[in-house]
């Protein structure tokens, strides 16, 4: 595992330090998790998702609130030969 320093001003610092108590995690295990969330959507970006896709995913908590969009006419498919 790599170890990455950096230097923040006091308030920042302050800050972070508050965050992390209110979520009960260490500040290095809190910014790791933010790091390794920004590395993935710059990574999905990348790879054609819209941007903001992370904070939506999961956001649909029942069935009430999504709405299949609605479908065509089915084709007929030609049954498969095993022979």
């Amino acid at each position: 595992m790599s170890t990455l320093t950096i230097e923040l001003d006091p308030g920042l610092a302050h800050c972070l330090e508050d965050v992390a108590r209110r979520e009960k995690k260490p500040v290095s295990i809190w910014a790791r998790e933010r790091l390794a969330r920004a590395a993935l959507e710059e990574t999905s970006e990348q790879n054609g998702y819209p941007a903001g896709w992370l904070k939506l995913f999961g956001s649909v908590s029942d069935d009430l609130t999504f709405e299949a969009p609605a479908r065509g006419e089915s084709r007929p498919v030609t049954a498969l030969s095993l022979e």
